[in-house]
Protein backbone atom coordinates (compact mmCIF):
# COMPACT_ATOMS: atom_id res chain seq x y z
CA UNK A 1 0.00 0.00 0.00
CA UNK A 2 1.33 3.45 -0.92
CA UNK A 3 2.43 5.62 2.00
CA UNK A 4 2.32 9.40 1.80
CA UNK A 5 3.78 11.96 4.15
CA UNK A 6 1.60 15.02 3.79
CA UNK A 7 2.77 18.56 4.22
CA UNK A 8 0.88 21.15 6.24
CA UNK A 9 0.20 22.95 2.96
CA UNK A 10 -1.82 19.90 1.89
CA UNK A 11 -3.77 19.56 5.14
CA UNK A 12 -4.55 23.29 5.15
CA UNK A 13 -6.48 22.86 1.91
CA UNK A 14 -9.08 20.88 3.86
CA UNK A 15 -10.25 24.11 5.49
CA UNK A 16 -8.94 26.86 3.19
CA UNK A 17 -10.45 27.59 -0.21
CA UNK A 18 -7.31 27.11 -2.29
CA UNK A 19 -6.24 25.59 -5.59
CA UNK A 20 -6.11 21.77 -5.47
CA UNK A 21 -8.45 21.59 -2.50
CA UNK A 22 -10.29 18.75 -4.23
CA UNK A 23 -7.03 16.80 -4.59
CA UNK A 24 -6.31 17.17 -0.87
CA UNK A 25 -9.81 15.92 -0.05
CA UNK A 26 -9.36 13.01 -2.47
CA UNK A 27 -6.18 12.00 -0.69
CA UNK A 28 -8.10 11.68 2.58
CA UNK A 29 -10.92 9.82 0.81
CA UNK A 30 -8.31 7.34 -0.45
CA UNK A 31 -7.04 6.91 3.12
CA UNK A 32 -10.59 6.36 4.42
CA UNK A 33 -11.04 3.66 1.77
CA UNK A 34 -7.87 1.95 2.98
CA UNK A 35 -6.06 2.55 -0.31
CA UNK A 36 -3.23 4.73 1.06
CA UNK A 37 -1.52 5.40 4.37
CA UNK A 38 -1.07 9.02 5.47
CA UNK A 39 1.61 10.04 7.95
CA UNK A 40 3.08 13.33 9.15
CA UNK A 41 5.44 14.60 11.80
CA UNK A 42 3.80 16.19 14.85
CA UNK A 43 5.08 19.50 13.52
CA UNK A 44 2.08 19.39 11.16
CA UNK A 45 -0.30 20.07 14.05
CA UNK A 46 1.53 23.27 15.03
CA UNK A 47 1.92 24.50 11.46
CA UNK A 48 -1.76 23.94 10.70
CA UNK A 49 -2.88 25.83 13.81
CA UNK A 50 -0.45 28.64 12.99
CA UNK A 51 -1.82 28.96 9.46
CA UNK A 52 -5.40 28.98 10.74
CA UNK A 53 -4.56 31.80 13.13
CA UNK A 54 -2.82 33.83 10.38
CA UNK A 55 -5.78 33.31 8.03
CA UNK A 56 -8.41 34.23 10.62
CA UNK A 57 -9.94 30.75 10.72
CA UNK A 58 -11.38 29.80 14.14
CA UNK A 59 -8.73 27.72 15.90
CA UNK A 60 -11.33 25.51 17.61
CA UNK A 61 -12.74 24.35 14.27
CA UNK A 62 -9.29 23.56 12.91
CA UNK A 63 -8.34 21.63 16.05
CA UNK A 64 -11.59 19.66 15.67
CA UNK A 65 -10.67 18.90 12.05
CA UNK A 66 -7.20 17.74 13.11
CA UNK A 67 -8.70 15.50 15.78
CA UNK A 68 -11.30 14.11 13.37
CA UNK A 69 -8.53 13.10 10.94
CA UNK A 70 -6.40 11.26 13.49
CA UNK A 71 -7.84 7.93 12.31
CA UNK A 72 -6.74 8.65 8.75
CA UNK A 73 -3.52 10.54 9.43
CA UNK A 74 -0.82 9.12 11.67
CA UNK A 75 0.84 12.11 13.33
CA UNK A 76 3.96 11.13 15.23
CA UNK A 77 7.27 12.35 16.59
CA UNK A 78 10.27 12.53 14.30
CA UNK A 79 12.83 9.77 14.85
CA UNK A 80 16.56 10.33 15.28
CA UNK A 81 17.26 8.97 11.80
CA UNK A 82 14.61 11.26 10.29
CA UNK A 83 16.10 14.25 12.12
CA UNK A 84 19.57 13.39 10.80
CA UNK A 85 18.21 13.05 7.26
CA UNK A 86 16.52 16.46 7.59
CA UNK A 87 19.90 17.99 8.49
CA UNK A 88 21.34 16.42 5.33
CA UNK A 89 18.46 17.82 3.27
CA UNK A 90 18.94 21.42 4.42
CA UNK A 91 22.54 21.25 3.28
CA UNK A 92 21.49 20.41 -0.29
CA UNK A 93 20.56 23.95 -1.25
CA UNK A 94 22.65 26.64 -2.79
CA UNK A 95 23.43 30.16 -1.65
CA UNK A 96 21.84 31.62 -4.81
CA UNK A 97 18.71 29.45 -5.02
CA UNK A 98 18.29 29.10 -1.27
CA UNK A 99 18.31 26.23 1.17
CA UNK A 100 15.36 24.06 2.17
CA UNK A 101 13.90 24.99 5.55
CA UNK A 102 14.40 22.55 8.41
CA UNK A 103 10.62 22.36 8.80
CA UNK A 104 10.00 21.24 5.21
CA UNK A 105 13.06 19.00 5.42
CA UNK A 106 11.57 17.12 8.41
CA UNK A 107 8.51 16.16 6.36
CA UNK A 108 10.65 15.14 3.39
CA UNK A 109 13.04 13.18 5.63
CA UNK A 110 10.13 11.24 7.08
CA UNK A 111 9.16 10.20 3.56
CA UNK A 112 12.70 9.24 2.59
CA UNK A 113 13.24 7.19 5.75
CA UNK A 114 9.90 5.36 5.50
CA UNK A 115 9.72 4.52 1.79
CA UNK A 116 6.90 7.01 1.41
CA UNK A 117 6.22 9.92 -0.93
CA UNK A 118 6.20 13.45 0.45
CA UNK A 119 3.16 15.28 -0.93
CA UNK A 120 3.45 19.06 -0.83
CA UNK A 121 1.88 22.12 -2.39
CA UNK A 122 5.10 24.05 -1.76
CA UNK A 123 6.63 24.53 -5.20
CA UNK A 124 9.75 26.18 -3.76
CA UNK A 125 10.65 23.18 -1.60
CA UNK A 126 9.85 20.85 -4.48
CA UNK A 127 12.15 22.76 -6.84
CA UNK A 128 14.99 22.71 -4.31
CA UNK A 129 14.72 19.03 -3.39
CA UNK A 130 13.09 17.03 -6.18
CA UNK A 131 16.50 15.56 -7.01
CA UNK A 132 16.36 13.69 -3.67
CA UNK A 133 13.27 11.77 -4.79
CA UNK A 134 10.24 10.60 -2.82
CA UNK A 135 8.43 13.89 -3.40
CA UNK A 136 5.52 15.05 -5.54
CA UNK A 137 3.43 18.15 -5.84
CA UNK A 138 -0.19 17.79 -4.78
CA UNK A 139 -1.20 19.22 -8.16
CA UNK A 140 0.54 16.29 -9.92
CA UNK A 141 -0.87 13.55 -7.72
CA UNK A 142 -3.18 11.14 -9.49
CA UNK A 143 -5.29 8.32 -8.11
Amino acid sequence: MQKYVIDSSVFNKLYLDEIDRDKAKQLFIQAAAGKVILIAPDLLYLEVVNTAQRCGVPIDSVVELLEAQKYLLQIRAVSDSERKKAIEIIATGHIKSGYPSIYDALFHAMALCNKAVFVTADKHHYAKTQILGNICLLSELSF
